[in-house]
């Protein structure tokens, strides 16, 4: 079994491959919720902690490398290649999603060593898009 983003291997796959079928529109969605949010700033930094402390680093870095990976694509000819002649190309429009996916991976990688505040701060942006929220307040990824 695939185990490079440790415990929580199964959410964060979930999540890599609905990042796959995100489009210029979404990303410019997450970009624009993607602001710089004293509550998500204090919890990314809780979440490197979080990862120092849980022994959880090369995960993190792993799941962060595949949010590069997904960047890195809308420059490279992949299928969002197609949106270009618009204000905003669609490499542009990945770049300014990534802080928001970044932030989600995170999440999803340390979520059992968040706090639910945290947790919550890192991943809005993400459920704002998929129409993910937990159903009775239960935060999936943390024990």
């Amino acid at each position: 079994m695939k185990n490079e983003f440790g415990r929580n291997q199964i959410p964060v796959d979930e999540l890599l491959d609905r990042l796959e079928t995100v489009d210029q529109g979404e990303a410019l969605f997450l970009a624009r919720l993607g602001g710089d949010d004293p509550a998500r700033s204090r919890a990314r930094t809780s979440m490197v902690e979080a990862a120092k402390r849980g022994g959880r680093e090369r995960e993190l870095e792993a799941a962060q490398h595949e949010v590069t990976h997904w960047v890195n694509t809308w420059f490279s000819g992949g299928f969002q290649i197609a949106g270009y002649g618009r204000d905003v190309t669609p490499g542009e429009a990945a770049v300014k999603a990534a802080p928001a996916v970044l932030d989600a991976i995170g999440a999803l990688v340390v979520g059992d060593l968040l706090s639910t505040d945290d947790f919550e701060a890192l991943m809005g942006p993400w459920r704002e898009l998929t129409g993910d929220h937990p159903a009775g307040g239960e935060t999936p990824g943390i024990d």
